[in-house]
């Protein structure tokens, strides 16, 4: 075929960049996805906690600052039980969600944002205004 799509090669003017690709910019997550990432609190103070971080950012750590603002209390006063649960709802439903979206990366010991947290942005800064256990 002409521009080699029959035989398996591509032609290079016509590739498009993977929205992981770091050196390229991200393409708009659809609105949908971006309010559907922000309906859970605790998905928004992921994102606001590694935005807050500027670079990875431990889980256990990561647990310990979602369930302090999720309770209003400091973190020594935050039940063991409840902390498990943080840890566990992350694990299992928010982190792999907001991976799944392009918003965070993470690993069995680390969480960091990835190429389209920076469009959550905006809404995250409406969220914490409205949210008086945010501290920013």
């Amino acid at each position: 075929m002409k521009n080699g799509v029959a035989d398996g090669r591509a032609d290079d003017s016509r590739a498009v960049p993977s929205p992981r690709d770091s050196e390229s910019e991200a393409p708009p997550l659809s609105e949908d996805n971006l309010f559907d990432a922000l309906s859970s609190k605790r998905g928004r103070y992921v994102l606001l906690a590694l935005r807050r971080a500027d670079g990875p950012v431990e889980i256990d750590d990561l647990v310990e600052t979602v369930a302090s603002w999720e309770t209003g209390k400091p973190i020594d006063l935050v039940s063991q039980d409840h902390r498990k649960r943080v840890l566990t709802s992350l694990r299992h439903s928010q982190l792999p969600k907001l991976a799944m979206m392009g918003l965070i990366e993470y690993d069995e010991t680390t969480v960091e944002r990835d190429s389209y947290a920076e469009q959550a942005d905006p809404y995250l800064d409406i969220a914490a205004a409205r949210d008086q256990n945010v501290d920013l």
